[in-house]
């Protein structure tokens, strides 16, 4: 894709057809935001390389321990989350050899929809001999959301990617005020391609309110699902660990070296077994078999990370 060198404006989203007629606010450039980064090798380590950021988003100067062969970088976001009207454009190039997770601080908070919907939008290009890890963050939908999620991963020949999502039923820890499955409408279109050829795509739509009947239908007596794309050497099936307590883990081998997983479970158990299972995989890829996981096994990591183990 190359270095941004123009602001992000709302021509460059995609409206799907369940959102068309929304009302977005007149500004070309108004509550949009973003960020376009490009990872570079330098030695033996990951570096970044051109970089552009509009607010709300920013990101924090990538991190790099001695003995990870990762490196991290946060996108930030300044705002409570994502408001109704609100796009967000993320752009990712990893260049040959890289080693890179990039991830959210938190959960994204997705706010009422009053007149339109929010959006977040993905530009992924992964080279050859580059291993990419996203994750997001786990998305919460509060009462009234209209969300659309849209992401297009490009991977050369020989490029690795995994891809992680985690949706959670909403704002369900506050007594009679809590938010179960009250959303209005969620839209995810996911697409990835090697090498120009369609490997992977997945698209749903969420049509909420649901009542607990059909929030059972969806997800038996689970609140909280998730999914992990991996692209490149996928795993075995016997050979991950198996799923904790609280959670029904799916394994499906698709075409060109490439599974998926799903989940269903509690959401604490859901969004831990996600994290360690990417980055387990992803730390197989530069150590073998027996390695450890990147960054989540190295003690790098304070335990208030929302991927990171729990404190004792």
């Amino acid at each position: 894709m190359g270095a941004r060198t123009v602001r992000i404006t709302r021509e460059e989203f995609l409206t799907p057809p369940e959102f068309q007629g929304d009302l977005f606010p007149s500004h070309p450039a108004g509550r949009v935001g973003g960020a376009s980064l490009e990872f570079l090798r330098r030695g033996d380590k990951t570096v970044l390389g051109s970089c552009f950021q509009q607010i709300p988003i920013r990101f924090f100067p990538p991190f790099h321990r001695d003995a990870e062969p990762a490196t991290l970088l946060y996108l930030i976001s300044l705002s409570a989350g994502l408001m109704d009207g609100d796009a967000h454009l993320y752009e990712i190039d990893a260049r040959p050899g890289t080693r890179t997770v990039v991830t959210g601080q938190s959960a994204t908070r997705i706010h009422p929809a009053l007149s339109s919907h929010g959006t977040h939008q993905w530009r992924v290009n992964v080279e050859d001999d580059a291993f990419l890890v996203v994750l997001p963050g786990p998305m919460i939908p509060f009462k009234g959301s209209r969300y659309h999620q849209r992401a297009r991963a490009d991977l050369a020949p020989t490029a690795r990617l995994i891809w992680g999502d985690i949706w959670l039923p909403g704002r369900y820890e506050r007594g009679e005020l809590s938010e179960w499955f009250v959303f209005d409408r969620i839209v995810q279109d996911f697409e990835a391609r090697r090498d120009g050829r369609l490997i992977y795509h997945d698209r749903f739509r969420w049509d909420g309110p649901w009542t607990p009947e059909d929030a059972h239908w969806r997800f038996g007596d689970q609140v909280a699902a998730a999914s992990l794309l991996i692209a490149g050497s996928p795993p075995e099936p016997g050979g991950l660990p198996p799923a904790p307590d609280g959670v029904l883990r799916s394994y499906f081998p698709l075409d060109d070296d490439t599974c998926c997983l799903r989940w269903c479970g509690t959401s604490e158990a859901v969004t831990a077994d996600v994290a360690r299972l990417a980055l387990l995989i992803a730390g197989r890829w530069t150590g073998g078999p027996n390695a450890r996981a990147w960054l989540i096994d190295s003690g790098a990591l304070a335990a208030n990370h929302w991927f990171s183990p729990p404190g004792e």
